[in-house]
């Protein structure tokens, strides 16, 4: 909490009034503005759209032809090789002929990752280009490459080279765009099929053009969201790609601005008419950029989605033939624009610190001082206000249980008004503690006592309980009252079972430091009562009332019949705490039979449980 005192928030430096730095900074902004560029959007409008609608078509048209130009001529090549074969013009059934074919190939197109040919005896005839450049040659069975036999089987039906499904190459670790082919004599007789790859590494680095503005923007998504083609993938290590997942999302390739492409379009009816199906615009961080793509079809089972995007500017840079009357205006714009911005970040940060602390208190976090001086009036004055608030409400958290106030502030009185519910009660007493506390001197009584209300005030807020009141050295808590729970019992049994274990290992402890250990007694009853403000109108407890909570008394009275000399820790539970728990084998132990007693002021017996 801050200790600034009046006298020396006096001597601070002068401070402007909120509302007069908000109407200084923003009304300038927009005057200066409104003046500068008034007379050139009216003309800048319709050019904006034509340049627009340009700049959109020249991208994507310039990128599909890009992707066609990288790979349709490998299909082309793989239809060459499989012509070749049928009219006897090359032997691809020898498996040297075939493995030195696929090699020239892999020699001619730098696009290609790996040719195969896979023959009528299930073997596979392949060329692989290694990272290194060098090529090599080797003959593998079909059953050894996942799904290749079906593929296999698949292609002796087709008539013509066609783009198939992206496999998964253990070798170069990434997916593999593959274009097939059926090889068959002239008698039209199958005799095998032949295989390209390209790597999505491969294509990603092929089809970028940075001689094209906005080069470094492309992209290439199969279905919705998975990229196929993008700068990050280049290199696609890192990315956790494998055969269960051979592609990235657009939300995981590190692109802030692909990310959003399906984000809801800035309303511009100027811009959307010129865009027509082209794309579409977003705005990421305050930028608007423009998304253009096109579908493209052939490249296997769906479609992909071919694109590009940049910043909206990049649309509009021909618009420099009207910079010279816009020159006065923009750079009165930019003095106005900084001077709003230092203005607009300080006043954010101070508001910013005023919006944390209200939202701590919100959550009843009182811990850390939240004033920060400010030379804005207003918030200089909040921000003092909002510390005492805070030093106030942290003494009101420490005697009223917070689930409390949080349901006061969620639901206000009406979360807390008096009714009838069932509870589970308990209360828990140290055995002697009156003659120990006389022989100790008065700081290590309350050092004693504190560190015990520590222990159990933890197990019974771990149960979601509320300390209703400490009475001397004992302690009466509640479940079922803020708010009400069906478990409440199964919650209340928990809480002591954890208490039992935190004593003795407590005691463990007291018994190595040389200190007499504390014994305890625990009872529990579950029962109707009467919970809200009880007390009179200027100073009530939000507590329970009725004979729910004197029977719990009475059980953890009960305890000294039970309790032996060399027991730390006794817990006594009533029949219909018992009967109340929804799942008894959740509690981890096994209940005993029960014992009939007599309490103190009934007259017939009561089930008791001891289950410690």
């Amino acid at each position: 909490m801050s200790d600034a005192s009046p006298a020396v928030r006096s001597r601070q430096p002068w401070r402007v009034p909120l509302i007069a730095a908000l109407a200084l900074a923003f009304g300038s902004l927009a005057l200066i503005s409104g003046v500068a560029y008034i007379a050139v959007l009216a003309g800048a409008t319709g050019t904006t759209e034509r340049l627009l609608v340009d700049r959109a078509g020249r991208v994507i048209e310039a990128q599909v032809s890009m992707v066609k130009s990288r790979l349709d001529p490998v299909a082309q090549e793989l239809e060459l090789i499989a012509a070749l074969a049928a009219r006897g013009r090359l032997d691809m059934e020898s498996p040297v002929a075939a493995r030195e074919t696929l090699a020239a190939m892999l020699a001619q197109m730098p696009t290609v990752s790996i040719t195969a040919f896979a023959s009528l005896d299930l073997q596979l005839d392949r060329a692989m280009r290694r990272p290194d450049g060098t090529i090599t040659r080797d003959t593998v069975p079909l059953a050894d490459i996942p799904g290749s036999i079906e593929s296999f089987r698949q292609l002796q039906t087709a008539s013509a080279p066609f783009w198939g499904d992206l496999f998964w190459s253990q070798s170069l670790g990434q997916p593999m765009l593959n274009v097939r082919a059926p090889v068959r004599r002239k008698d039209n007789a199958f005799i095998g099929a032949l295989v390209a790859t390209v790597g999505i590494g491969n294509l990603s680095q092929l089809i970028e053009d940075p001689s094209q503005p906005g080069g470094g923007n492309y992209f290439i998504l199969v279905g919705h969201d998975r990229v196929l083609a993008h700068r990050r993938l280049i290199d696609p290590r890192g990315l956790g790609l494998s055969r269960t997942k051979p592609l990235p999302t657009i939300t995981e390739v590190g692109d802030p601005v692909l990310a959003h492409i399906w984000d809801p379009p800035v309303h511009s009816p100027a811009i959307e008419r010129a865009l027509g199906s082209l794309g579409h615009i977003v705005e990421v961080d305050g930028r608007r950029w423009v998304f253009v793509r096109r579908e493209l079809k052939g490249y296997g089972p769906d479609p992909w989605l071919v694109g590009q995007y940049f910043p909206i500017e990049e649309a509009t840079s021909d618009l420099d033939r009207l910079t010279n009357g816009a020159i006065v205006g923009a750079v009165t714009l930019l003095v106005a624009t900084l001077l709003a911005l230092l203005m607009g970040l300080r006043m954010a940060s101070s508001i910013r610190t005023i919006t944390s602390a209200a939202e701590a208190i919100e959550r009843l976090e009182f811990d850390q001082p939240m004033h920060r001086r400010s030379r804005l009036r207003e918030i200089d004055d909040a921000g003092h206000s909002l510390d005492k608030a805070r030093s106030a409400l942290k003494w009101f958290g420490v005697y009223v249980p917070q689930r409390l106030v949080q349901r006061l502030m969620e639901r206000g009185e009406e979360g807390i008004a008096s009714r009838r519910i069932d509870v589970t009660v308990m209360f828990t007493d140290i055995v002697g503690f009156t003659p120990q506390a006389e022989s100790l001197p008065e700081h290590e009584t309350a050092e004693l006592l504190n560190h015990h209300f520590a222990l159990i005030g933890a197990c019974i807020e771990r149960e979601h309980g509320i300390i209703d009141k400490y009475i001397g050295d004992s302690v009466m808590a509640l479940w079922g009252v803020v708010p009400p729970r069906d478990d409440h019992a199964g919650a209340g049994i928990r809480a002591a079972l954890a208490i039992a274990k935190a004593m003795r290992e407590d005691n463990e402890q007291r018994r190595a430091d040389g200190k007499t250990p504390i014994r305890l007694r625990i009872g529990l009853h579950s029962g109707p009562a009467i919970v809200g403000n009880i007390g009179a109108p200027g100073r009530v407890n939000f507590t329970v009332v009725g004979d729910t909570v004197n029977i719990a008394q009475r059980f953890e009275q009960l305890g000294k019949e039970f309790m032996m000399p060399a027991d730390e820790v006794v817990v006594l539970t009533s029949g219909e705490t018992l009967a109340a728990v929804k799942d008894r084998e959740a509690l981890g132990i096994e209940v005993p039979p029960s014992q009939r007693r007599i309490l103190r002021g009934h007259e017939q017996p009561v089930d008791v449980y001891r289950l410690v």
